[in-house]
């Protein structure tokens, strides 16, 4: 079963596929929907090269829309993630503020 050690946080990402489907949308597209589709692949390809654990983009996003800096503020990175998921355990939760402050730090 779960222990209060476990993040419970499941982070899927289907940005390949998304990206795949574009693709193929923009192979046999009408003209006129064509520059959308290029747009929207772009928007994709800058997702994918951005890169990351899903886990730690989620994270960072909600850091920097609560405007706390997990590298200068590590406690209050911290909360913000647990308020942000209640029922994150605070184990899980400094695991991830700590993964998140070293994506940012490289």
């Amino acid at each position: 079963m779960f222990s209060k050690k476990e993040a419970h946080l499941i982070a899927l990402s289907d940005l390949d596929d998304a990206r795949d489907a574009v693709r193929g949308a923009l192979s046999d597209a009408p003209a006129d929907e064509a520059p959308g589709l290029r747009r929207a692949a772009r928007i994709l390809d800058e997702l994918a090269e951005r890169g990351g654990e899903p886990r730690v983009r989620w994270a960072r996003g909600i850091l920097e829309r609560d405007g706390v800096n997990p590298v200068t503020h590590e406690v209050a990175a911290i909360r913000a993630l647990r308020q942000e998921l209640p029922g994150l355990s605070l184990l899980a939760a400094t695991d991830l503020a700590r993964e998140t402050k070293l994506a940012q730090q490289s």
